[in-house]
């Protein structure tokens, strides 16, 4: 009786395994076509972003100069992306209202930033850019000791001010993070908690919260308390190892993202892009200039 009930379940988890596995991953531009609106109160400064079936409300920065610019092309008619970039934004936006951090990963070039900060303007969205590499430490991450008015003081960098403020901390290069701050990424990643060299500590919103309504701000002044913001998030951009060179990211830090490939632009998305984008030349000398960097003059 027991092994005709394991071999039932067993036949049905493959069956649902099948299923699932026979489905395409990812549904194409040409099936599952995105749209996107942007409505905005003027009267409260909020503002909504649909892409799809995913709706978010933004509001006003309070620092608009920390927003991307100029990574939108805008027209009379409003913004102009094409169906591929309009599928990864909606995948962001999803991420980004359930309250999950971003791995955006893909081959060398700027495609991943461009995508990053064309999200970060769409959703008026502050940032704070941080790049990494082997040189890289936790002072890089957390604070330095800079001398300020003939004064030795630590100042926040670019992680203690978007965990604070709300931001967008975009990493780049998150393959190229050495041993020694790997612990920093994850606590900030998975509990939004950070040691300060000046003695503060950084607690998620929550928690301080809750320690505010049971003990009240004087106390947590004193105890040194930083509230992260419920805001915070982190776009990571990297690259696929050991494709490429660099470090494995450790499963502790990879389970701490949503990851999503950002393949490069083949030969007729390029050639249809430049033919949306430029209208002013003729079909051949789009070709002429497209083809080089395909390395095929040929391909149509």
């Amino acid at each position: 009786m027991t092994g005709t009930f394991i071999m039932k379940s067993a036949t049905r988890r493959l069956t649902v395994l099948a299923r699932i596995l026979s489905q395409p991953l990812i549904k194409s531009s040409s099936n599952c076509k995105c749209d996107l609106f942007c409505r905005r109160n003027y009267s409260t400064g909020t503002e909504y972003v649909t892409i799809g079936e995913v709706k978010k409300e933004t509001t006003k920065p309070a620092y608009p100069e920390y927003v991307p610019q100029k990574y939108l092309r805008k027209t009379e008619s409003g913004v102009e992306l094409d169906q591929e970039t309009l599928h990864h934004l909606r995948w962001m936006l999803q991420k980004d209202a359930l309250g999950q951090d971003m791995f955006l990963i893909g081959r060398p070039g700027p495609l991943k930033r461009r995508l990053a900060m064309q999200y970060l303007q769409l959703t008026r969205r502050e940032v704070e850019f941080v790049s990494l590499s082997r040189d890289t430490t936790e002072s890089d991450l957390k604070q330095r000791r800079e001398i300020k008015g003939g004064t030795a003081r630590y100042i926040d960098q670019g992680a203690v001010r978007a965990a604070i403020s709300g931001r967008v901390l975009v990493l780049e290069g998150i393959e190229k993070a050495e041993r020694n701050v790997l612990p920093v990424l994850n606590n900030l990643l998975e509990n939004r908690e950070m040691h300060f060299e000046d003695g503060r500590f950084l607690v998620p919103a929550s928690r301080y919260d809750k320690l505010l309504q049971d003990h009240g701000p004087d106390e947590l002044n004193r105890w040194q308390l930083v509230r992260a913001s419920e805001d915070f998030r982190v776009i990571a951009l990297g690259l696929p190892v050991p494709n490429y060179h660099g470090n494995p990211l450790d499963p502790p830090l990879r389970s701490r993202f949503q990851a999503r490939d950002v393949p490069s632009p083949t030969y007729k998305e390029y050639l249809v892009r430049m033919e949306y984008q430029v209208t002013l030349y003729e079909t051949h000398r789009i070709i002429g200039i497209v083809g080089p960097i395909h390395g095929d003059w040929q391909c149509v």
